[in-house]
């Protein structure tokens, strides 16, 4: 009953935004937030993806104003459980909705943001999924010179997880608690901005099988260059450095056996990439192209290259009529990993591929309320052990969002 009394709430809601794959550097590619993106949670669906829907956590976006968006969704998916050998498809209701405010007092700036989201499956009450996330930020905005400031979100969720290697392995009604936090400083000439970041990171997992607790703390340093050229183009190349230290996951050699009972998994991770924007009258975009190398403290059971693009495109139709779509596709590379399926393995480089698309067309039929539909397909595919998934969904929603 409780479920129930809680998703009535949550229908008044919508997906929130996922930031994934290649690292959080920063907050976005406009360093104050203050304007609208294009559809800041358009490549996310309440439910959880493999590529960080609900994981791992990111900072959200430092905006003044005052502001509400919310969703609720009633769809179909092929493959709840994420797992190509043990299919179950659903209908689900589901809802999100996120709200912030903030002041620019000139000299500085504050304000708070709140998430909600979860997802019930009819039938399969081991699916169900919630999230909460809670922030806030204090900022001296760029103005010609020195800017300077400090972001930070904490969350709690159910989630499921789909890994098919790494540290976080594919788990159900998984609970965690997690809290990120980055300070920038910066300078800004004519329309570039130059910026330099710290960030702070813990997860804190509550499991409920007999599996190693994957708790970690990660530590980060950025530094990326703002370009704004007359407002419709805004670039941010970056590069970002980050190392993470597992409580009780032990370190492995390429064959997955565990070198040592006291050597704990450390990652340390390097990426690069830029973001990107396009404001034009009838058409938003924004995305990012990324590349990640991770190497661990063992021998290379966990170091890969990764490369990636993701994106979303808002296009203006006649009257009210909005057409979103977006994907995201990344590859993985590992350096000295086994394929287990394959007898010729140690002469045959392991891959892992990702790919998510979606669509989504909505109409705004009254004032600040808006009725649509949307389509998304995921795939997974490894070659170690020929894991991976494939899923679709199809949603009807109700947004209401000022």
């Amino acid at each position: 009953m409780c479920k129930w009394l809680v998703m009535l709430l949550l229908l008044v809601s919508a997906p929130l935004a996922a930031q994934d794959g290649g690292g959080n550097p920063s907050d976005g590619t406009d360093p104050s937030n203050e304007d609208d993106a294009v559809d800041p949670w358009a490549d996310f669906e309440v439910g959880g993806t493999a590529d960080g829907a609900y994981l791992p956590l990111t900072l959200g976006r430092d905006r003044t104003g005052l502001g509400l968006r919310a969703r609720g969704s009633f769809g179909w998916d092929s493959n709840i459980f994420k797992e190509d050998r043990n299919e179950d498809n659903a209908l689900f209701i589901d809802g999100a909705a996120q709200t912030y405010v903030g002041l620019n007092l000139g000299l500085f700036a504050l304000g708070a943001r709140a998430a909600i989201a979860g997802r019930l499956h009819f039938g399969e009450p081991d699916a169900d999924l919630w999230d909460l996330k809670l922030g806030g930020f204090f900022k001296m905005p760029y103005s010609g010179g020195f800017g300077f400031g400090i972001s930070a979100d904490v969350l709690y969720q159910q989630l499921q997880t789909y890994e098919i290697t790494g540290p976080l392995t594919r788990q159900d009604d998984l609970r965690a608690a997690g809290a990120i936090a980055r300070a920038h400083i910066g300078y800004q000439v004519a329309f570039v901005i130059f910026e330099l970041g710290v960030t702070g990171q813990t997860t804190d997992f509550t499991e409920e099988r007999d599996l190693p607790s994957v708790d970690s703390w990660t530590i980060g340093a950025d530094f990326g260059v703002y370009f704004s050229i007359f407002n419709f183009l805004e670039l941010h190349p970056y590069v970002a450095f980050d190392y993470e230290w597992f409580r009780d996951q032990f370190d492995r050699q390429d064959d997955g056996t565990i070198l040592s009972d006291e050597d704990r998994l450390q990652l340390l991770t390097f990426s690069y990439g830029s973001d990107f924007a396009l404001n034009l009258p009838f058409i938003e975009a924004a995305g990012r192209v990324y590349s990640v190398r991770q190497d661990d403290s063992a021998a290379g059971y966990n170091r890969y290259w990764q490369y990636g693009v993701r994106g979303a495109l808002d296009l203006n139709l006649v009257g009210a009529v909005r057409l979103t779509v977006g994907a995201h596709f990344w590859t993985r590379e590992y350096d000295d990993r086994l394929d287990t399926d394959d007898a010729t393995a140690a002469a045959k480089t392991v891959h892992e591929r990702y790919l998510r698309g979606f669509v989504e067309l909505a109409w705004n039929f009254w004032m600040f309320f808006d009725v649509g539909v949307r389509y998304s397909y995921e795939r997974r595919a490894s070659d170690i052990d020929n894991n991976g998934y494939a899923a679709h969904s199809v949603t009807g929603f109700l947004e209401i969002s000022w």
